[in-house]
């Protein structure tokens, strides 16, 4: 919640001619969240496998949104339009998709409260065989729990990886197209028509 209220303060800034905005807060947020390591609770240590299975689930769950909180920090307080983004990027991305693909699918749905990360980190993976494996798991926990959020990310990021493909990699982010389809919301062309929710 304080990234994205920063983040609309750096916009609003941004409109101002004699603003300039103070990315302090936000540099020691991401010291926190580079930092920061999961610490089970006693319980996970006893002689319980349900127990540690679902810290572990809790771990991988917390370790995808500390992904996701990263590569929302880059994409939106460093990243500037057309400069290269750096395969460290990938890599959180690629480790935050992991995450997300380690929680059980079982009747505990830790894995749907990841779905954010999941999202951020599939907009900035161009392996199409991660990107399947991100597809097959929305239509998965779309059919277990019938939330529309799972089956309106499958558009959208199809959507990011299409204008990734036409205008470059480097050029287009996932913000971008959702302010798009959020400003053309009774555009007839896109398939997406519900308001975008992501849990």
């Amino acid at each position: 919640m304080r990234l994205a209220r920063l983040s609309a303060e750096k916009r609003h800034s941004a409109s101002m001619e004699y603003v300039k905005f103070d990315d302090t807060v936000v540099s020691d947020i991401e010291r926190s969240l580079e930092s920061w390591r999961h610490v089970s609770p006693p319980a996970a240590d006893q002689d319980d496998e349900g127990a540690m299975h679902q810290d572990m689930d809790s771990m991988h769950c917390a370790e995808a949104w500390r992904g996701g909180l990263l590569l929302y920090v880059y994409r939106v307080f460093h990243w500037e339009p057309g400069s290269r983004t750096p395969v460290r990027l990938a890599r959180v991305a690629r480790v935050t998709v992991d995450h997300v693909f380690a929680c059980r699918d079982d009747s505990s749905l830790v894995a749907k409260q990841a779905l954010l990360p999941l999202f951020f980190a599939g907009c900035e993976l161009r392996d199409e065989s991660t990107r399947r494996k991100i597809l097959r798991l929305c239509s998965v926990w779309d059919e277990v729990t019938r939330y529309h959020m799972f089956s309106s990310t499958v558009p959208l990021l199809k959507e990011v990886w299409e204008e990734q493909e036409q205008s470059g990699f480097d050029h287009v982010w996932w913000g971008q197209v959702v302010d798009r389809l959020h400003a053309n919301k009774e555009s007839h062309s896109h398939t997406l028509k519900m308001r975008l929710c992501f849990g």
